[in-house]
């Protein structure tokens, strides 16, 4: 008798410790909808502990709760608790109905612990689902700026014009980023802090190496610019730094070790590069460097039906055209870069005063002129459309 009641005990408890955990995730599971109702509106009242504290059990419960995960990610964020908050965010993909709410919050949490390759992969895959996500070009703005690609980042801000629906915000960005670039002595600091918290990244050090170029400190801009080049060998933008930065410090060797490199790399990396008018810029000069002036000269003239309106481009056709004995081809190019420097003139101004804070009609058609000069068809356009919308009584638009 005294046996069986201790196999009874034993029996009991063993099974009240498992009905117990069936009865407690059984009531969590039904009261889940009321648990997350009540968690948001603890957030929204700026209570992440609370919201955590709530969500706890349904997390033990349901640790692919999607909506749990959300919540309890944007917590963390608030937080601060960035390494946490990716935890919970990357959990969530495109299937969730909120995962436009989730991917920007992920890519957020990336930028706040300094992983810009990552931040940068999931603004793109964010904008590839949401390509009006203004928030998400924004942050993906700054990360190009402060990384000084000002090309990927004229692309972007050219490509939401169509998308984004605050036009004029692009319009004020582009027009800002062309007369106002980064400055070196500004941009390194935030660089250095950056690599000291997420050492290694490739784009990181090209643009650390590209700002200690231009301040004058050759050996460190060649630590960097290799240690990139070794991390990333097949990134255009990287060969591009390196290919100028040799050349302007007439390191011929150098400039010609990367040509052999490039002859090894894969044939659509090659002709990447051939489609790149950046690359054929950089190719005349080398050709100027080296006596071949007609080489130079088809180079130069590649690069410019390629990007039409660039001004160095121009001037330098003009001056081979001049070398070349084509002295007539050379004074229309001559003159068309200068009709070209003066339409930049003038929306550096415009830029400079600060009217672009708030335009008007006359100042939109005018910008929308000038930029039509420079070739900028599609901001030209942007611009015209904004001139209508004064002309129709519209609000003026805001940053």
């Amino acid at each position: 008798m005294k046996k069986r009641i201790l196999i009874t005990l034993a029996v009991l408890l063993v099974l009240l410790p498992v009905c117990l955990f069936l009865f407690v995730g059984w009531n969590v599971r039904s009261n889940a909808r009321v648990t997350l109702s009540r968690a948001q509106r603890f957030l929204a009242e700026g209570k992440p502990d609370a919201t955590l504290n709530e969500l706890e059990w349904l997390r033990w419960f349901e640790p692919d709760q999607p909506r749990a995960q959300l919540l309890a990610g944007e917590c963390y964020f608030v937080k601060k608790d960035y390494p946490a908050a990716i935890e919970s965010l990357s959990q969530l993909n495109e299937t969730f109905p909120d995962y436009r709410r989730s991917s920007f919050a992920l890519a957020r949490s990336y930028e706040n612990t300094a992983k810009l390759a990552e931040a940068e992969r999931t603004l793109k895959a964010h904008l590839a689902a949401f390509p009006d996500s203004q928030e998400a070009v924004t942050q993906l703005q700054w990360i190009y700026f402060n990384q000084i690609r000002l090309r990927e980042l004229e692309n972007l801000l050219e490509r939401s014009l169509e998308t984004c629906p605050n036009q004029f915000l692009q319009l004020y960005h582009l027009l800002n980023t062309e007369h106002k670039n980064p400055i070196a002595q500004e941009s390194i600091k935030l660089l250095n802090r950056i690599n000291e918290k997420e050492p290694g990244q490739p784009s990181i050090m090209r643009a650390l190496a590209y700002c200690h170029w231009k301040l004058g400190e050759i050996d460190q801009a060649k630590s960097y610019l290799e240690a990139a080049r070794q991390a990333e060998p097949q990134n255009v933008e990287t060969l591009l730094v390196a290919f100028e930065f040799y050349l302007e410090l007439g390191e011929l060797e150098a400039v010609q070790q990367l040509v052999t490199e490039l002859e090894n790399q894969p044939e659509d990396f090659q002709q990447q590069l051939q489609q790149d008018d950046r690359w054929l810029w950089l190719q005349s000069r080398l050709e100027q460097q080296q006596g071949e002036t007609s080489a130079a000269l088809e180079s130069i003239q590649a690069a410019s039906r390629l990007h039409p309106g660039e001004i160095k481009y121009l001037q330098e056709e003009a001056m081979l055209l001049q070398a070349l004995g084509k002295k007539a081809e050379a004074a229309e190019k001559f003159q068309r870069v200068k009709q070209l420097a003066a339409s930049h003139r003038e929306l550096y101004k415009i830029v400079s005063s600060g009217a672009l804070e708030s335009p008007d009609v006359e100042m939109a058609q005018e910008i929308a002129n000038h930029l039509e000069i420079l070739g900028k068809q599609k901001q030209a356009a942007a611009w015209k459309n904004l001139v209508y919308q004064f002309q129709s009584r519209q609000p003026t638009p805001t940053r």
